[in-house]
């Protein structure tokens, strides 16, 4: 093989003058670099180009930093005069449960499509993101990941037994802040602070924290309190609080939702447009409000 800026009459090597261009110029990392705005249509100005380039904040491994990530901001600053993103953030390695690289020659490679197939995406990406520092390399066990779906699970029988009780709820429209029970309140104080939480985690790109704390407060505020603590109000037909509590129920499980799409996004999008119609997506619908009074807040003021 013989490089050269032109072309050489003899190789250096053989002596011979018989040669032939190789086809592929680029090699996998040189043409990687020009991926933020290649892809985008560059060099022509394009309304892509105009609308997307520079992205936003670049999510990669630190094995190659200096491979990919460099590259693309040199090259985006030649070709275009921008740095391809503003922020980068560097998560560590999914090893096997040993803590060895996965590799083919060691055979300890794990199918991302296979884990999806048994235990669902959701339940995957909640492995990804949760139980270790940021940076910090992971290993991978069966064992996360099926808690993760359990979770899942969790998430789903808590949304089916609200909509099951608001199928046959009384009117809910008339519900305003001095209906609601002290339980009640308590919930809704606790969605509002943890949304608050959450938000400004997301803001630090600490994705482990937040989710963490979606998770804590589901599971055990939410299904094992709240939830325990308003079936009495629910099977009781006579009970004046009833609709008080199928509103706050909904409520709260919609701000929860909304929090928990981030990390599982197929599960909470096909609950939320099954559990109300007033929005066809979840993924355009307003973050929960983090004000200091929350949802109280809110809906007094939808009731004036």
């Amino acid at each position: 093989m013989t490089v050269s800026r032109e072309a050489p009459c003899t190789c250096s090597q053989c002596g011979g003058g018989r040669f032939k261009q190789d086809e592929d110029t680029l090699d996998t990392w040189f043409s990687s670099a020009l991926w933020p705005f290649s892809t985008l249509g560059w060099p022509e100005k394009t309304e892509d180009l105009e609308y997307f380039y520079p992205t936003d904040v670049l999510v990669t491994g630190y094995d190659i930093i200096f491979f990919w990530v460099i590259r693309m901001v040199f090259s985006g600053l030649e070709q275009t005069g921008k740095l391809p993103f503003h922020t980068v953030l560097i998560h560590g390695l999914v090893r096997d449960s040993q803590g060895r690289k996965m590799s083919k020659s060691l055979g300890n490679g794990i199918d991302p499509l296979e884990v999806i197939d048994k235990y669902g995406a959701d339940a995957l990406r909640m492995t990804l993101i949760t139980g270790n520092a940021p940076g910090n390399d992971m290993r991978f066990y069966w064992e996360r990941v099926e808690n993760s779906r359990n979770f899942a699970n969790k998430v789903w029988n808590a949304s089916r037994f609200i909509m099951m009780n608001i199928e046959k709820a009384p009117d809910v429209s008339g519900v305003t802040p001095d209906k609601l029970t002290m339980a009640d309140k308590w919930i809704l104080s606790k969605v509002n602070t943890i949304s608050r939480e959450v938000t400004e985690n997301l803001d630090k790109y600490e994705l482990g924290i937040a989710l963490q704390k979606v998770y804590d407060f589901i599971w055990e505020e939410f299904c094992d309190w709240y939830i325990e603590m308003v079936k009495p109000r629910l099977y009781n037909e006579d009970d004046t609080t009833k609709a008080a509590a199928i509103w706050t129920l909904k409520t709260v499980l919609i701000q929860a939702l909304k929090m928990l799409h981030p990390f599982m996004p197929f599960l909470s999008e096909e609950i939320f447009c099954n559990l109300q119609d007033e929005e066809d997506t979840i993924m355009v619908s307003k973050w929960p409000c983090t004000g200091r009074n929350g949802i109280l807040q809110k809906r007094s003021s939808l009731q004036r």
